[in-house]
């Protein structure tokens, strides 16, 4: 019997056989008596196959935490969203209450690695797979990257994280980017808004889809493509030719500088991101290092000659 203390909007600590009984008593769940193998990617979630009689589910289970910074119910709907697109996997199953969603099992897919974002050709799917999602519909929720970061440093405040001197400059120097940017105007499209690397699973016929729509609202156009070619370094004798693949023309100055500026962006959100992770969740990963890593060099890139010149082309 399942204990009276159980909350059910926090499953991730069970076990797999405690968790496949609670999962048969959602309300509306379709898959029966079903065995669960453990997923090992992933670092905000728990992940599993699920199996049965009539074969395999992917389920997420939201980790301990994620509700402060993860809206189940958008995710979802991104989720449908992206399925209909072409660009995702097929939702099979969401429960509001406990936040659990199973999606149609990708059979002979596997998640993209560091020789996928070295190889362009692969590079380029992957762009032209954001020209699909950011064509559908907007999303019901808008969370762009400035709206994150804004609601990371509250959360750390909240928390009572004590920054670096360093950190506090990157912050000082991104609000001057930031107050320009959303001036001179956003194209708000439906976005994805994380860039790990096992998102991104390629199949066995070259098809590419994205999965794992956790933060996934509208954003600006340029902030998922300015992410990739930032965080992943790709230099700028190559970056041009990939953001003419997600154009489909070529850029002008001012989607380049949009597009530097929000790989910046996607540092220092996924930097402040990491510090409050740290600070409010025990797991087996350091996100406090995870998060240095990215706002060192956000502090270099902020105080650049290039992030100069982008803010003179808003």
């Amino acid at each position: 019997m399942t204990p009276a203390t159980f909350d059910i909007t926090d499953m991730s600590a069970l076990e797999p056989q405690e968790l496949a009984s609670e999962l048969a008593n959602l309300p509306g769940w379709p898959f029966g008596q079903i065995s669960l193998d453990r997923v090992d990617d992933g670092i905000t979630n728990v992940n599993y196959f699920a199996h049965n009689a009539d074969g395999v589910v992917f389920l997420k289970v939201p980790g301990p935490g994620t509700r402060a910074f993860i809206n189940w119910d958008v995710s979802t709907e991104a989720t449908r969203c992206a399925a209909e697109q072409g660009v995702g996997p097929e939702l099979l199953y969401y429960d509001a209450t406990s936040g659990v969603q199973a999606t149609r099992f990708l059979d002979g897919y596997r998640s993209a690695g560091a020789a996928d974002f070295a190889d362009l050709d692969r590079v380029s799917q992957i762009f032209g797979l954001y020209r699909r999602l950011h064509a559908g519909p907007l999303l019901s929720t808008t969370k762009t990257v400035f709206d994150m970061i804004d609601e990371h440093r509250g959360q750390l405040e909240g928390a009572g994280v004590t920054l670096e001197p360093y950190q506090r400059e990157v912050l000082d120097r991104w609000d001057t980017v930031q107050a320009a940017y959303v001036d001179a105007g956003l194209d708000l499209v439906p976005g994805h808004n994380d860039f790990n690397p096992p998102n991104y699973m390629f199949g066995p016929d070259g098809d590419l889809k994205l999965i794992d729509y956790d933060y996934a609202a509208n954003t600006d156009r340029y902030y998922e493509i300015g992410g990739i070619l930032t965080l992943f370094g790709y230099p700028q004798s190559v970056e041009h030719g990939l953001i003419s693949a997600y154009l489909g023309t070529e850029p002008n100055p001012g989607e380049l500088a949009r597009i530097h500026l929000s790989g910046i962006g996607a540092a220092v959100k996924w930097g402040l991101w990491g510090l409050y992770n740290a600070a409010v969740r025990d797991v087996d990963f350091d996100y406090d290092k995870y998060g240095a890593g990215m706002l060192a060099p956000a502090h270099h890139w902020l105080k650049s000659d290039r992030a100069a010149w982008a803010m003179k082309q808003l």
